[in-house]
């Protein structure tokens, strides 16, 4: 943990609280899996108002409906009792509340402010990132880690962040030194900055490289939350996949990114992403869709994400579960991209790709709108192509057939 940090100031009377912490903010920050350390920090200072709002995060971060109900009496708490806290500590409390009531807008505006007055606050810095991801705000993501990255080198974390936001911005040879350099200040606890570093190399063509880079500090990931042990191995299965391994990328669907852990959202959409591809690519996925349509099937009206559901969608189609699907495509209405997505991957799946092509011509360009990372949103840029380059092929088809009758 970058030694700034442990100067910010936290209420509590408990020096085993503030320990705990510390600990949590190391554990969010290199994606550990000891986050609930934090649960610590609340037990031994129940009015300790930092310790409840991180706590909170942590369900939310699970970005479901039974999180967010896990969080809300951690936040009550939260802000029960911050009368004694610090600005910094008070805003971070105000976004998580924010967070909880669904207004991720609020949330970054608040994360933001803190991020601004106390540049070292990591964890507002992270927590700020994935908010933004999730909203699609790129422009904001790259500000918001650039101040963290301008005044903090100690542990390197903040220039992971920031390389990963450079990336996204389409700034892949500069992330490439920011990744190069968080990762050497700490070359096995910062799964982030290894993500960022494949994603750059990805986006200057060098997949090999990618592949190769990933493999070599694979070893690391075990310690990893869940999401960050089966994403990074997701990454190197898409990797295999560009370069015609289809065999490899299925064995490390079965091994790495849906054999590891299930019960997360996150590591739920790394397996449904890959799944579709490697069936897009002419792979027979067999039971597979059945086995995560039973983890996601009582989703249908969380209404959390609309990246999510859209996940979700897809395997309700795949797996048979025609009713779910329709029902969940007609919240997606809701939103306008969202809707749009999830009326193409209706179409696509029922083979019907002129009207899937035609869904989602009208919002391609605005698809960063529904959040997650450039490589993520590639799927969906996937239905659109093959979905052109089908209806093409039933077009001429069709006309071929025509002209046999018509002779």
């Amino acid at each position: 943990m970058n030694e700034e940090y442990f100067h910010l100031p936290i209420t509590t009377i408990s020096p085993p609280a503030a320990s705990a912490i510390h600990a949590f903010a190391e554990e969010l920050l290199s994606h550990g899996a000891g986050a609930k350390i934090i649960f610590d920090a609340v037990a031994e200072d129940r009015e300790c108002a930092l310790g409840h709002a991180y706590a909170a995060a942590v369900f939310l971060t699970q970005m479901t409906c039974e999180g967010q109900a896990q969080a809300a009496p951690h936040i009550a708490a939260a802000l029960d009792n911050n009368a004694l806290c610090s600005e910094r500590e008070k805003g971070t409390i105000d976004a998580i509340a924010a967070w909880g009531c669904g207004d991720e807008r609020s949330a970054i505006s608040s994360l933001r402010r803190v991020v601004e007055c106390a540049p070292h606050d990591l964890v507002a810095a992270k927590l700020c990132q994935i908010l933004e991801l999730s909203k699609g705000d790129i422009i904001g993501m790259l500000r918001t880690s650039g101040m963290a990255a301008s005044v903090e080198g100690r542990s390197g974390y903040a220039l992971g962040l920031h390389a990963f936001a450079l990336e996204q911005a389409g700034h892949a040879e500069l992330a490439v030194r920011f990744a190069r350099r968080a990762i050497d200040i700490n070359p096995d606890r910062d799964p982030w900055a290894q993500h960022a570093l494949a994603h750059a190399l990805l986006a200057m063509e060098q997949p090999v490289e990618a592949r190769a880079f990933l493999h070599s500090v694979s070893q690391s990931w075990d310690r990893c939350s869940s999401f960050m042990l089966t994403h990074n191995w997701w990454h190197l299965a898409l990797i295999e996949l560009e370069l015609g391994n289809k065999a490899a990328a299925l064995a490390l669907f079965d091994d790495r990114v849906w054999g590891q852990r299930k019960g997360h959202a996150q590591d739920q959409i790394n397996a449904i992403s890959l799944l579709f591809r490697l069936e897009m690519q002419g792979v027979r996925p067999a039971a597979r869709w059945d086995e995560i349509a039973i983890y996601v099937e009582g989703r249908v009206t969380d209404r959390v994400n609309g990246f999510l559901d859209l996940h979700y969608l897809i395997t309700l189609l795949k797996s048979g579960r025609t009713d779910a699907a329709t029902r969940l495509t007609q919240l997606l209405q809701r939103d306008r991209v969202a809707g749009a997505t999830a009326n193409a991957i209706q179409s696509y799946s029922a083979e019907n790709f002129r009207e899937a092509a035609a869904a989602l011509a009208p919002v391609c360009h605005h698809l960063s709108e529904l959040g997650g990372s450039n490589v993520q949103r590639e799927l969906f840029e996937s239905i659109f192509v093959d979905s052109v380059q089908r209806s093409r092929c039933q077009t001429v088809s069709s006309a071929h057939d025509y002209s046999r009758v018509a002779a």
